[in-house]
């Protein structure tokens, strides 16, 4: 009998932030030729938003303050890293005029952390990271690709949020507000993307 705690872990594994980042952009670049303009964009992408996220895992090992503080330190290291690896994709993106889907994938993960930023650490509230880092690849996933994606999309969510509670590391209130901070980043940047751009 598979263990539940091992596939849950696996779950958890399977849908950090750069491995979902990465697949929203192979899929995008598969199926959606208008999004990405060159093979060295899709790259830049995956590197900004995926790549230079996980950095904060193995960094924050090498920093003392940060490694005595063990989970917690990661976690603070992750959003910096995170606002670092968005905000200069947000600014490459227009940097080099890049399509209005370029932009509006950047100015979502970019108001994505800050909006986390400011619930973490103003609001003191713990909205979920991860939940917002699932949320964002499945939400433009279902814009770019369309209704043929919700239904899978909802399977994908929900099993994450079920490995999420049963390894106890979110509550569903975090979770909700991780999924709720995505959401409102996703049509904040729509909407400066398509009206105000």
């Amino acid at each position: 009998m598979v263990n539940r705690e091992a596939v849950a872990k696996g779950v958890r594994v399977l849908s950090v932030p750069p491995i979902m980042v990465s697949v929203l952009v192979f899929i995008l670049a598969r199926v959606r030729s208008d999004i990405f303009r060159s093979v060295s964009e899709v790259l830049i992408i995956g590197i900004l938003l995926g790549v230079v996220p996980i950095i904060a895992y193995p960094l924050q090992k090498l920093i003392p303050s940060l490694k005595e503080k063990g989970r917690e330190g990661q976690r603070k290291l992750a959003f910096i890293m995170n606002l670092l690896g968005y905000g200069i994709a947000l600014v490459w993106a227009f940097a080099v005029s890049a399509t209005k889907q370029v932009k509006l994938i950047c100015l979502t993960y970019f108001i994505s952390v800050l909006l986390l930023t400011l619930c973490n650490t103003l609001l003191r509230f713990r909205a979920s990271g991860h939940a917002c880092s699932f949320t964002g690849p499945l939400l433009l996933l279902v814009y770019f690709v369309g209704v043929k994606t919700i239904i899978p999309c909802l399977l994908v969510a929900a099993l994450i949020i079920w490995a999420s509670l049963s390894l106890k590391r979110h509550t569903a209130k975090e979770l909700l507000g991780g999924i709720s901070v995505c959401v409102v980043s996703f049509i904040l940047a729509h909407l400066i993307t398509f009206f105000v751009l």
